[in-house]
């Protein structure tokens, strides 16, 4: 790509792909979107209170829209309560619409859409009426053959309110011949793509997750009751004490007596849970799959700097979700840690910018450099990802412009070159800078003097928590560039620390056998020393529920750690047709 080539891309981007003028907002920060969060509540009393509060612990998953919906045990028959609205928890639920709403049972969205308008109507819980009485759906995540049933439904005489991908779900629901809780098995066998649903009738309450477990759901229990969210924080906040995840392809139904059944849906195959939940999208107090994602993070920075060290003065993360990675960096290299960038926490993810000239000062707008700390330093800036590249050259010219000497980047996760279609917001794929650039190309896109991605390999083994070299001999060490480079554009380190030992492991290099008898109650143990991901006592209750052994659960994890890596594989397809049946997911 030539020089004025680049430029021009580089302007484009600017100007036109990252202003999202349709949807009338503009997106300061650079990153894709989680769609949304979902909560539930089942047998305690003001389910509405609690649900507000678990919906505002994750309301960095959705500012668009939200909703709750109640039912009354002791008044089962009674319509649902329902309040939904456009903008900020705190700004949709006042004190007189949480008390409209009554009940001991309840179902809470935020969101932020991937499909479908961002509208009124498109807002959850969506709550309908059919034959056995109320029904209410809230998911987190996208279905990628939705239009396809929409179609098909709507030729068959069904009338869609919204254009939500969830109101397939209550459609399929509906029509189907049988029992409430066969046909929710039914409609979720009928759908593909990632996603956590609550679904809640007058006297049942169904939490499911997708076969894959995309997406993130997890089970807390609260005074005598049960509570559902897609993140553990959420669980913290109300004060329930956390049970275990929603595993893949299994359906959790409620209110058939004092017992939780467990049903599946769907055979479980292997997990593939989307690694931008360790990158980017929960928040760092929660644990995802048993990994704290504080933690997690401070693992990837650190990881980072062992395989892309620079000599600097100060390391900075982007706020917030960089801090972690930052400190995780700061530690091992040594070099001191400092706040060199300040999120102003009054500019929401999202406002309307009306001028060229406005966007131009966007980032300025939300976040600021602390000139005392930068100014005549060489810099190490942290961040979790680049995407289009447009907010990473703002925040590298905002270090400049405060003084920084040199700024060196470094990205905790691998180049993002695919799109998704599993419920993340991201653009095409010509709109990827890392599927359009080299990294080289990328490092002068955004002015920086260095930039280098965490490697794929260097990613999965500081979220599993495993030894570098864990995955096996001839790991390459990442792709760095810049000042001091290696020839050829590639960091000058080689691989990692050689084979794995006989005892880390299915890791191992032998494959999935060697050290398994070291490996002790841990998934992923990594041998005698004990390192690595293992099961909580909780953990395996919850296996033996779903009546998977450890044996069984490891075998579902078994491609890129349990993770999906489909948006940073450079020969992953550009574009994959998911609706149909014998094309899947390439994790």
């Amino acid at each position: 790509m030539s020089a004025e080539e680049l430029s021009e891309l580089v302007r484009s981007w600017t100007e036109d792909g990252y202003y999202n003028e349709g949807a009338g907002r503009e997106d300061l920060f650079d990153k894709v979107r989680e769609e949304c969060g979902v909560f539930g509540v089942f047998g305690i009393p003001d389910a509405a209170a609690l649900t507000y509060y678990g919906l505002h612990a994750l309301q960095h998953r959705g500012e668009e829209s939200c909703g709750i919906c109640t039912v009354d045990s002791a008044r089962p028959y009674e319509s649902f309560a329902a309040h939904r609205g456009m903008g900020l928890v705190k700004e949709v639920f006042t004190k007189e619409a949480l008390d409209g709403l009554r009940g001991d049972r309840a179902i809470g969205h935020v969101r932020y859409s991937t499909s479908g308008a961002s509208s009124p109507e498109n807002a959850q819980p969506l709550v309908f009426k059919y034959r056995d009485g109320d029904l209410a759906v809230a998911t987190n995540g996208n279905l990628v053959n939705a239009p396809e049933i929409r179609a098909e439904l709507e030729a068959a005489g069904s009338i869609f309110q919204t254009t939500s991908d969830t109101e397939v779900i209550a459609h399929l629901i509906a029509r189907s011949p049988l029992d409430f809780v066969g046909a929710v098995k039914a409609a979720l066998q009928r759908v593909v793509g990632g996603f956590a649903f609550l679904i809640m009738t007058n006297t049942r309450l169904i939490a499911a997750s997708d076969p894959n477990g995309l997406r993130p759901l997890c089970m807390g229990r609260l005074s005598g009751g049960y509570v559902f969210a897609s993140e553990t924080c959420a669980l913290e906040a109300v004060g329930a004490e956390f049970v275990r995840d929603i595993f893949p392809g299994e359906m959790l139904i409620l209110g058939e007596g004092k017992d939780i059944r467990v049903e599946r849906f769907a055979p479980l195959k292997r997990r593939a849970l989307c690694a931008m939940e360790y990158i980017y999208f929960a928040r760092p107090d929660s644990d995802v799959a048993g990994i704290n994602l504080h933690a997690a993070r401070k693992r990837m920075g650190s990881r980072l700097a062992i395989e892309s060290f620079v000599d600097a003065d100060v390391v900075t993360g982007v706020p917030d979700s960089s801090i972690s990675a930052a400190i995780g960096y700061a530690e091992q290299t040594g070099i001191p840690y400092e706040l060199g960038l300040i999120k102003n926490k009054y500019t929401g993810r999202t406002f309307i910018q009306p001028s060229q000239e406005l966007r131009e000062r966007g980032v300025k707008m939300k976040l600021s450099a602390v000139r005392r700390v930068v100014e005549g330093k060489r810099v190490v800036m942290i961040d979790d990802s680049i995407v289009r590249g447009t907010t990473s050259r703002r925040i590298v010219n905002l270090l400049r412009e405060a003084g920084a000497r040199e700024v060196h980047v470094r990205i905790t996760s691998p180049p993002f070159a695919n799109p998704c279609f599993y419920g993340i917001d991201t653009p095409d794929r010509k709109d990827l800078i890392a599927a359009q650039m080299s990294v080289e190309e990328i490092r002068k896109a955004i002015n920086a003097d260095s930039l280098v991605f965490l490697s794929k390999e260097g990613f999965i083994e500081a979220v599993l928590g495993l030894p570098a070299g864990a995955l096996g001999a001839g790991v390459p060490v990442g792709a760095g560039v810049g000042a001091g480079a290696a020839a050829g554009g590639y960091a000058a380190s080689g691989s990692s620390a050689g084979s794995a030992a006989a005892g880390s492991g299915r890791f191992a290099a032998g494959g999935p056998s060697a050290g398994t008898g070291a490996r002790g109650a841990g998934v992923y143990g990594a041998g005698a020393s004990g390192a690595g991901f293992r099961l909580d006592p909780a953990m395996l209750k919850g296996l033996r529920e779903a009546g998977l052994t450890p044996e069984e659960f490891e075998a579902a994890l078994a491609i890129n750690g349990g993770l999906c890596m489909a948006c940073f594989d450079n020969d992953y397809p550009t574009r994959i047709d998911f609706a149909k049946p014998s094309r899947t997911c390439s994790c």
